[in-house]
């Protein structure tokens, strides 16, 4: 009774909105035939900043919302995976706002609460527009 108890908790779990992570290598792309602009987040295991924003500010569902509207999201681990060329770090999260010709438009250095990490990806995809 208990395996399947914890099996509806996790199935209805995961129909709630979660923020899907595209590869690096596809993010481009996508931004492109969606006219959406990439966003990356650079991580490591064990960090409380990144937690944070995983596990409370993306779930915010006004964030989840327009990150999934206006964004391609990409996740990396800096040290399982290294971070994409040209993009560096020196504590985590850092994220990076791109445009489809990897241009970058806005470096965010450590995590925010979610009323100032959804103004802030308005204001650049407003100014991107």
């Amino acid at each position: 009774m208990k395996k399947i108890v914890l099996t509806l908790l996790i199935a209805i779990s995961s129909l709630f909105a979660e923020v899907s992570y595209t590869h690096i290598f596809d993010a481009y792309e996508e931004a492109k035939a969606q006219k959406k602009l990439v966003l990356i987040m650079l991580s490591q295991k064990g960090c409380p900043g990144c937690q944070h924003m995983e596990n409370i500010v993306f779930e915010d569902k006004d964030v989840n919302a327009y990150m999934k509207e206006e964004y391609i999201v990409v996740h990396v681990d800096v040290y399982e995976e290294g971070p994409p060329d040209g993009l560096d770090f020196f504590a985590t999260p850092t994220f990076y706002i791109l445009d489809e010709d990897e241009k970058i438009l806005k470096r965010l250095n450590g995590g925010e609460n979610a009323t100032a990490f959804l103004k802030t990806l308005k204001s650049v995809n407003n100014q991107k527009k």
